[in-house]
């Protein structure tokens, strides 16, 4: 009895250890699919799960179907063809000129994270500033630190394929032809236009003197009264130069900060008087002794003239035509790069979509 319940128990042991081992080498096998091919070397299904688990969990893709899949592999694939051209690059721009600096990479990472406070962790120094330890504050700012570099590296693969791609086109390696033109046109028509654009002269009141506002809305009535823009304009200017100002500006939708100033003015026509209107702090470029340079202008209200108009409007082809010619371009040296690569993509070897969603519906990946 003893000596058969022995044999029946090694043999049920061996079917486990079989079944397990079996178990894992189809696991195994699976993680070795080949689903791309990048010069001499392959692409496993391995390999596309272990991209997504090393994203960080704000960038990685919910994967719902194959279309997601084919996504992920063709961005990881496009970064392997691109990297080897940063050095090239770099070389050729030579010592002292960067590709990319860090700072334009620190400074899309901070606006790509509005609301984590990632910058403001970045910059402090003591850190009870944010309820942490020192080492905490330290863990995180290597964090920080790491991803700024994923984005800087992505910044300068981009960098150098523009680049590589634009000494192509002027070396007559690549060329855009007129119905290439027209089809990205008919793409991007609704986006590619010119900005609203006003030329205005104005009486300014620095914001951060005392009753700046009062003093500019006193001047709006003595030109509800009868005076003349002109003549007032003429008085200030004679008693203080710098209380007025000839200027231009354009009706960027991306600059937050005019949004109040363009409530009021959008759409003036020339002669139009305005204000008081409150104008942030920016730039104007002005000409000294032959020489182009920016001067800061400070916050102020103003009481402006429109000199000059112009709305905002859809570019025509050939005006749009240089907009164009880098997203062709690089589109072109993208798919070059993939032939020198002998890039090859095995699409119906994608591992099931499902195998990424847990049964709440929420994305997953394969550990």
């Amino acid at each position: 009895m003893n000596s058969t319940w022995f044999r029946f128990s090694v043999l049920l042991i061996s079917l486990v250890l079989l079944f397990v081992t079996s178990g894992c080498g189809m696991i195994a096998d699976k993680d070795r699919i080949r689903i791309a091919k990048v010069n001499e070397n392959y692409v496993t299904r391995g390999d596309l799960y272990r991209v997504l688990r090393e994203m960080p969990d704000d960038e990685r893709p919910a994967i719902r179907n194959k279309g997601d899949l084919l996504h992920v592999l063709n961005t990881y694939i496009d970064e392997q063809v691109k990297a080897p051209l940063v050095p090239v690059v770099e070389q050729q721009l030579g010592t002292g000129k960067e590709l990319v600096p860090r700072q334009a990479a620190a400074q899309r990472f901070f606006a790509e994270h509005p609301d984590d406070n990632f910058e403001v962790m970045y910059q402090i120094q003591d850190p009870s500033a944010v309820d942490m330890t020192q080492a905490q504050l330290d863990m995180n700012k290597q964090e920080i630190e790491l991803r700024i570099d994923r984005v800087l590296d992505k910044m300068k693969a981009d960098a150098a394929v523009v680049y590589t791609a634009i000494n192509a086109y002027k070396n007559k390696e690549l060329a855009i032809d007129d119905s290439e033109f027209e089809q990205e046109y008919g793409f991007r028509k609704d986006s590619l236009k010119t900005l609203e654009w006003m030329k205005f002269r104005a009486i300014r009141f620095p914001a951060d003197e005392t009753d700046s506002e009062r003093a500019a809305a006193d001047v709006r009535r003595r030109l509800d009264a009868g005076e003349t823009f002109e003549a007032v304009f003429n008085e200030m200017a004679a008693k203080k130069p710098g209380s007025v100002i000839e200027s231009e500006i354009e009706n960027n939708p991306g600059l937050e900060r005019f949004r109040g100033f363009w409530m009021s003015a959008s759409g003036a026509e020339k002669g139009t008087v305005l204000g008081p209107v409150f104008l942030p702090e920016y730039q104007v470029m002005v000409e000294v002794q032959g020489r182009v340079g920016s001067r800061n202008m400070p916050a102020a209200y103003l009481v402006l003239e429109v000199v000059d108009h112009k709305a905002e409007r859809t570019l025509t082809l050939e005006e749009a035509k240089p907009k164009l010619a880098p997203t062709i371009l690089v589109s072109k040296m993208m798919q070059r790069l993939r032939e020198q690569n002998g890039v090859e993509i095995y699409e119906d070897k994608l591992p099931d979509p499902s195998l990424f969603v847990d049964r709440f519906g929420q994305s997953t990946v394969p550990m």
